[in-house]
């Protein structure tokens, strides 16, 4: 642990008998996989026990998702690594339904199994961009700070159920991304943080079976205390002619997105998903010991796109199983 943080844990562990709320905030700072997180919960922790007249206050304080996610506040403003992997999407492993199984690839079952991994890597540090000079020219339009990510997610379904057919992999979805994030350095409600980003996203798949687009994006983050909202536009990169495996996808997926998350006090988190013709719900539970830390995750979906090999087919789908860190 860092050694500047123990003076700030020494003293809640000694306020401990005097603070009600303490032991949850513990709990808490404790559940926490990133070592930043954790470190950053405990010193917020001790900050609220005691207040400048030495009586209890709120124990309980609420983390910003977003700073804590893209690294924004002036807590998370060390360098990292390249090492240092994040969660960047949701990682599940989910056992899902869909009410009408899609033709391509024929002879499918409504059951399969589903994985995503998702994680993003600094490649360029916030340092770097105020070293060169990229960050203090921009804090005349409202600019604290630059991070240059790259983010991968990939993700699978697999016919686990479908043993006359070999249990094929039915479609893997690849996308990594270049994202540049430019923190508004605000520590309270409203708008934190704009992200610019290069997107190629493709199913690897050959001839009827190949599906792909490059993107670049633009994405605004806002917040309200447990409440995160992340609104997306994107432009698609136009293919060469005779190249393109689906000409019509924007008709389908639409120009963006919004994503909006709640997560309550006690850990359980709420993510809305919504693009044109397609919306999506996860629901998880905060991490239980009972499942290896892990936390019990619903999707649910209705639309078009759910992969790419099904961007013009609509269905509904239901999935349960287990999700991994923090999203």
């Amino acid at each position: 642990m860092n050694r500047l943080a123990w003076p700030g844990l020494l003293t809640l562990l000694l306020l401990f008998p005097a603070t009600g709320g303490a032991n949850e905030g513990l709990a808490r700072c404790a559940k926490l996989e990133s070592i930043d997180e954790r470190l950053a919960c405990y010193d917020e922790l001790a900050r609220a026990t005691e207040s400048p007249s030495g009586g209890p206050v709120d124990a309980s304080p609420t983390p910003s998702h977003l700073s804590e996610v893209w690294k924004l506040g002036a807590k998370q403003s060390s360098a990292r690594r390249l090492t240092d992997i994040l969660g960047y999407g949701p990682n599940y492993i989910l056992s899902r339904w869909t009410s009408d199984p899609n033709d391509q690839p024929p002879d499918m079952d409504p059951n399969e199994l589903k994985f995503q991994i998702s994680f993003k890597t600094e490649l360029v540090s916030r340092h770097a961009f105020n070293e060169i000079g990229v960050t203090p020219l921009l804090r005349h339009i409202g600019v604290d700070s630059v991070r240059l990510w790259f983010g991968y997610t990939q993700r699978v379904h697999w016919q686990a159920y479908n043993v006359r057919n070999s249990r094929p992999l039915r479609e893997t979805n690849y996308e990594p991304e270049a994202i540049l994030t430019f923190g508004s350095g605000n520590e309270g409600d409203g708008f934190k943080l704009l992200n610019l980003g290069l997107s190629h996203q493709s199913n690897g798949g050959t001839g009827s079976d190949s599906r792909g687009w490059n993107r670049t994006y633009a994405q605004g983050g806002w917040e309200w205390d447990r409440l995160s909202v992340l609104a997306r536009l994107w432009y698609r990169i136009p293919e060469k002619a005779g190249e393109d495996d689906n000409p019509d996808i924007k008709d389908y997926l639409g120009n963006g997105d919004l994503l909006m998350r709640y997560q309550t006090a006690g850990g359980y988190v709420s993510s809305l998903l919504v693009r044109r013709k397609y919306v999506q719900l996860d629901w998880a539970t905060p991490l239980m010991d009972i499942l290896g830390a892990a936390r019990l995750h619903v999707q649910l979906s209705s639309g078009y796109g759910e992969t790419l090999i099904d961007y013009n087919h609509r269905q509904t789908t239901i999935g349960i199983g287990v999700s991994f860190g923090n999203w």
